[in-house]
């Protein structure tokens, strides 16, 4: 079910933007984990993606894309990793997606039709806040995704 008005706020955030594969994707999520060690650092809530574009290169998928995520506190970060006092998206339509992400593409269309049907003008990328991140041995069945989309809150 889609509903509008939400809002989604994290603090504290390390932000990395930059195109990558689906195999570097996963590259660079074990590299922040690291850099979270080393500097004495802990996750603070859901890791956020967004997918900004995605283009075929090599016969690969490039995706532009950012995770988010938010820090336990404030953090000096260096080079491709951004520091971000605060994520905060307003007026969003949002969706839980629960199950397997291949079939996330679902909930991107119930929202797109939503939005269509209700003349809503979408402001931003979809964000993906992992809600349950799955853990050795865990189903991809039992991933929970909430998905927010800013939309205009003028009525055009």
């Amino acid at each position: 079910m889609v509903e509008t008005g939400r809002e989604f706020k994290i603090e504290n955030v390390l932000s990395l933007r930059k195109k990558m594969t689906q195999q570097e994707i996963q590259q660079e999520m074990m590299n922040i984990g690291k850099l979270l060690e080393q500097n004495g650092l802990k996750k603070n809530g859901p890791i956020v993606t967004a997918t900004f574009t995605i283009e075929q290169s090599n016969e690969q998928q490039l995706l532009d894309m950012e995770i988010l995520v938010p820090l336990d506190k404030p953090a000096k970060l260096h080079g491709i990793y951004k520091f971000k006092d605060v994520f905060h998206l307003v007026n969003a339509v949002y969706a839980r997606h629960e199950g397997n992400p291949n079939t996330l593409q679902n909930t991107y269309n119930e929202i797109d039709q939503y939005t269509r049907e209700n003349a809503l003008q979408l402001i931003t990328v979809a964000y993906n806040v992992n809600i349950v991140e799955l853990h050795p041995g865990q189903s991809m069945d039992d991933m929970i995704v909430d998905v927010y989309i800013g939309v205009n809150p003028s009525i055009l």
